[in-house]
Parts: C-alpha cells; sequence; structure tokens
C-alpha cells in the first residue's frame, strides 16, 4: 500500500506560514506611536485638560490680643513653652574648613570621616617633587648673585688700587712738569746765544710732553673713578637681587610645607573631600576644589531650625529653649537662641533661627534631627506684655473652609490639596481666625466645588 503524502496535505502548512508572514510592517511603528501616545496623554493630560477656575484669597495674619493669646500669656509668666519647630544640628557657629593652600595632587591621606584631630595634625599631603625642585631652584639663584655680589665688592677693591696707581703717577707727572718748565724758563732768562737753540727746543718739547703725561694721568685716575662708583651701584644691585632671591626661598620654602595640609584647630572630621590623585586648586569655579576636610568642633553645636512665621513673633535673642534628638529619646538638652537670620524662607514660609546646645554629648553628629521646644523668657512682666502685643492671628473668609477642611491652591504648581483646619469661634468683617492648619500667606480657594486632590485648577487672586 502506497503511504505517499498527497500534494494538498505537503502544500497546507507553507500556506499557513506565508499568511502569517503577511502581516503588514506598517503596524510595528503604529504601535510604537500609540504606546508613546498613551504614555504622553498619561503624564500630561493634566496639562492637555482645561483646568477649572478658581478664585483664591491669600490667609491673612494680625496682631491679636485675643483671649486664646493671653493664655499664651501666662503661659509666657510662668517659663513655659510657647511653641515647638523641627530642625539640623550643625557646627556652631560655622564649620572648619582644612584648605590647600597650594594647587597640587594629593599624594596621601591620613585621617577618615569622624575621626578626632589636634590642632596641627596632618591630614593629608601633597606630591612634593615640584615643590622641592622650585626651592632648590632658588636657593641656587640666591647662592649665584651672592658670589656675583661678591666679585663686584673684589673689582671695587681692584679699582681703587688702580686709583691709587693713577694718582701717583699724576703727581710724577706733574712733578716732571714743573721741573721742565723750570729748565726752559732758565733758559729764556740767559743772553741769546748763551744756550745753543737745539736746547732750548728740547726743553720747550719736553715741558709739552710731561703736560700730556700729566693728563694721561688725571684721565687715568678719573677712569678709575667712574669705574669704582659704577661697581659700587651695580653692588647694590646685586644687594637688592640678593633680598629679593632669599624672599623666592622663602616662598619655595613655604610653597613646600603647604604641601603638607594641617589641621588648623581641634575638632572632628565632618567631611573629607580628598583621595589619592585628586586634583587641588585655589583658582576654580568650584567651591570645594582646594578644601580637604571640614571640621567641627562636637563640644559647640547647634541647632539649624526654621520656625513658622506664624510662630517667629515669640523668637527673642537669649531665649532659652529644650531640645530633643530621636538617637536619644530620654534626653533633653538644654539651648539658647543665639541668632535669628534677617530674612524668612519665602518659598516655606519659615524664619530661621540658631539654638545653640549648652551642654552635648558626644554621640550627636551634624545634621540629625531633633525638635526644638521654645520656653518663655524669666521676665515674666514684660514676657508677657511683649507675647500678648506680638501674638499673630491667621484669618482666611468665611466662604474657604467647610465642615473643617480647606483647599490650599500651591502657587507655583497651581494644584491643590485638601486640608484639615481647626476653627475658631472668632469672626469679624467676613473673616475667621483659624487656630491650626494654615500658615500666613498660603492660598486657599474660595468656595470649593467639585475639587479632586492634586487637581491643577486658574486661580484668580481675590485682592483683599
Amino acid at each position: 500500500m502506497n503511504s505517499t503524502p498527497s500534494l494538498d496535505s505537503l502544500s497546507r502548512p507553507t500556506s499557513v506560514q506565508q499568511s502569517a508572514r503577511r502581516i503588514p510592517a506598517w503596524t510595528i511603528p503604529l504601535g510604537i506611536a500609540i504606546g508613546f501616545a498613551l504614555l504622553f496623554f498619561a503624564l500630561f493630560r493634566d496639562r492637555l485638560l482645561p483646568a477649572p477656575d478658581a478664585e483664591v484669597a491669600i490667609v491673612l495674619a494680625t496682631n491679636s490680643t485675643s483671649t486664646a493669646h493671653a493664655a499664651t500669656s501666662e503661659k509666657a509668666a510662668s517659663g513655659a513653652m510657647l511653641f515647638q519647630a523641627s530642625g539640623w544640628i550643625e557646627p556652631d557657629p560655622l564649620p572648619i574648613k582644612a584648605t590647600s593652600l597650594v594647587d597640587g595632587v594629593i599624594d596621601t591621606v591620613v585621617v577618615l570621616e569622624g575621626q578626632d584631630v589636634k590642632k596641627d595634625d596632618i591630614l593629608a599631603s601633597l606630591i612634593s617633587e615640584d615643590a622641592k625642585l622650585a626651592l632648590a631652584t632658588a636657593q641656587q639663584n640666591h647662592k649665584t648673585l651672592i658670589a656675583s655680589r661678591d666679585a663686584h665688592v673684589a673689582g671695587i677693591q681692584s679699582a681703587k688700587e688702580k686709583l691709587k696707581g693713577f694718582e701717583a703717577m699724576a703727581k710724577a707727572a706733574a712733578a716732571q712738569r714743573g721741573e721742565a718748565y723750570d729748565i726752559l724758563s732758565r733758559f729764556k732768562d740767559l743772553p741769546s746765544g748763551a744756550v745753543p737753540e737745539q736746547e732750548v727746543v728740547a726743553a720747550q718739547f719736553r715741558v709739552v710732553r710731561e703736560e700730556s703725561q700729566q693728563l694721561v694721568a688725571v684721565a687715568a685716575a678719573a677712569e678709575a673713578k667712574a669705574d669704582i662708583a659704577q661697581l659700587e651701584i651695580e653692588t647694590r644691585v646685586k644687594q637688592n637681587q640678593i633680598q629679593a632671591a632669599a624672599i623666592e626661598v622663602e616662598k619655595a620654602k613655604l610653597a613646600l610645607s603647604r604641601t603638607v595640609i594641617k589641621a588648623p584647630a581641634d575638632g572632628r572630621v565632618l567631611r573629607l573631600i580628598a583621595a589619592p590623585g585628586q586634583k587641588k586648586m585655589l583658582q576654580d569655579n568650584d567651591m570645594e576644589s582646594s578644601t580637604v576636610a571640614i571640621l567641627y568642633n562636637p563640644k559647640k553645636l547647634q541647632v539649624r531650625v526654621d520656625v513658622p512665621l506664624a510662630d517667629a513673633a515669640g523668637l527673642q535673642i537669649g531665649q532659652a529653649a529644650k531640645i530633643r534628638c530621636s538617637l536619644l529619646p530620654d534626653k533633653v538638652f538644654e539651648g539658647v537662641v543665639t541668632r535669628i537670620t534677617g530674612e524668612a524662607d519665602i518659598q516655606r514660609n519659615t524664619l530661621q533661627a540658631k539654638v545653640s546646645i549648652t551642654d552635648p554629648v558626644d554621640q550627636l553628629r551634624p545634621e540629625m534631627l531633633c525638635r526644638v521646644e521654645f520656653m518663655a523668657m524669666a521676665n515674666a512682666g514684660a514676657s508677657s506684655t511683649q507675647t500678648a502685643s506680638v501674638a499673630v492671628a491667621t484669618w482666611i473668609p468665611e466662604n474657604a473652609h467647610k465642615d473643617g477642611t480647606a483647599w490650599v491652591c500651591d502657587p507655583e504648581s497651581e494644584r491643590v490639596s485638601k486640608r484639615e483646619i481647626k476653627v475658631s469661634s472668632e469672626k469679624q468683617e467676613g473673616l475667621i481666625r483659624i487656630v491650626d492648619g494654615l500658615r500666613p500667606g498660603e492660598w486657599v480657594v474660595l468656595s470649593p466645588q467639585n475639587l479632586n486632590d492634586g487637581q491643577r485648577v486658574n486661580p484668580t487672586l481675590k485682592q483683599p
């Protein structure tokens, strides 16, 4: 029986494969385009869709002498806590930078982060071969100038000896000139014909010769004096050059000594900004381009506190504070307000204060988060009056809240978020006072309707 397959059975799979291969090629880029379109819509759909209009108003702040703030004044009189805020530990008053004062490449690093160091302890060193060669060159130049100065001094002594010889020659020439002139005078005084005419002429030539010899000796002496004066001036120049070379030697020694970076004070390494092979440069746009390490004194720490503007009116220099840190939850540190910055943070709506920690422990480290409780001042009468006079009350329009909530609009992103607030019963001129939940300067939506948390709106600021 013949089992050879038929032609239909052999051609059927081939036709299926050909139909599978006939999928249009344009479907692949179309699918990619659709995917990008969906992704774009998912990311920017709120930008593509129109944003609803929303009228907003600014949360206002006024001085208040209400009963609630009078209660705060009573707390102030008793030395209780007025308010609290979060902060971060930092060096007091400032961190200390150990800086490389010369350009170079780090050779070795001796210390590590968190290590305690003493003043003048070596932190790191730069490759010093170039500095050593520069010092050797400066020293050799200094020696060369000293030798040149000594040669000029010796030349002055030689010129002085020559001057003495020329002056002696001038005196001798003057004497011989005088003798020749005397003989010529005697010949002239004799009767005519007493002396042969030849001797008289010879006497005259001798006088001229001796005068010339005297002039030559005088000129040589003058030239010797000029040489001495020139050598003395050049010697003074060499002396000045020697002093300048000595300064260059000291500069080279200083540059060589600066290849070893030492601790400028006792402290602890807060941050190490050096590694073998790293380049350090003084003239660079990077502020840390020459910094090797940042130190701080662990016995002098402070807290950088961002105080909300609603509470900032109670800040005073010298105000006592209590500091709590999550690292030591059972430990309460005493502190005092030492500084209040001159500018508020417009983005965070806060005012920064510095609270010095009276007796910090070794476990505390910079940038640890802590909580600061600000206490009332000790002088009860003055403090209570001042606290009552500068207490801040927060107000919003009555139609900006509903059932203990308000919608806050971020002026940057123009998005709204729902926030729980505490409302008091105090009202005036269409405004209601807020006890908690809002900060002065924030935007609240008036008569909010059909809003979603995070939704983008088109805000219109209502003028007060």
